[in-house]
């Protein structure tokens, strides 16, 4: 009889550790539909490209991303999202405009260990415009096909103001023809190197708009996006200009 005790007792011994052992495990797999962004790898960008909405905030599933607030015209660089739930929200950070929520967004898409990047452009309900013209420009960043060896990719997006299309000349050859406001460019193949980017308005080819960037260099294997903001002519703070982001 204690010899059938002992071997209860240990049997019930047995069993408690092996549940302590499993639970993790266990509930480790009941969670597995709900993964983390983090855990799928996706990377996020914004880019706030409108001159006079201030700074603003990303929300996702109504809750706030950002510690610091996306001013105009900086990139915020990739970051992991917390989620990725919907909506999507642009809400505005300073309380001196009227409307505190910019955009929703309901339908995103995202997909595993993939990058995209958000740019808001152009301009909040103010003199220079009868009504708002900001709108919003999402890019899936790196599902493109790897270039040529020797080679790299680059597109353009335009989130230039009031610019009826722009042309741009890769080292004097034309690589994007009328690429209209709010318009993202195919892709295009370039051989590595050294790359002045010199930007015009379509119709205009005489009045080169920006060479801001300088000398650039398409990196072998690499995707890049070029990118233009602010008002063409214009002088003040929210002069033309160009970014380059690289995605890959």
């Amino acid at each position: 009889m204690i010899g059938s005790k002992n071997n209860t007792l240990n049997g019930f011994l047995l069993l408690i550790i092996a549940a302590v052992f499993l639970t993790p495990y266990l509930s480790s797999c009941g969670k597995s539909g709900n993964a983390s962004s983090v855990g799928l790898n996706v990377q996020f960008e914004v880019l706030n490209l409108s001159p006079n909405i201030q700074p603003v905030d990303l929300y996702l599933g109504y809750i706030k991303q950002n510690t610091n607030s996306y001013s105009y015209p900086y990139s915020s660089g990739y970051f992991y999202l917390n989620s990725i739930d919907t909506p999507l929200q642009i809400k505005s950070s300073a309380t001196t405009l009227a409307s505190n929520n910019f955009f929703t967004i309901n339908h995103l898409g995202f997909q595993a260990n993939h990058k995209y990047s958000l740019f808001i452009t152009g301009l909040y309900n103010t003199s220079d415009t009868s009504q708002s013209t900001l709108t919003t420009i999402l890019t899936t960043d790196d599902t493109a096909s790897i270039p040529p060896v020797g080679f790299g990719k680059i597109r353009f997006v335009n989130g230039a103001i009031q610019s009826t299309g722009l042309d741009i000349a890769a080292n004097g050859t034309k690589a994007f023809s009328a690429v209209k406001f709010a318009q993202v460019s195919p892709y295009v193949i370039l051989p590595a190197g050294n790359y002045i980017f010199q930007v015009t308005q379509t119709g205009t080819p005489g009045t080169i708009l920006s060479t801001s960037l300088g000398s650039t260099t398409i990196q072998d294997g690499h995707l890049y996006t070029l990118y233009a903001y602010g008002i063409p002519l214009r002088t003040d703070s929210s002069a033309f200009n160009t970014g380059l982001i690289t995605n890959r």
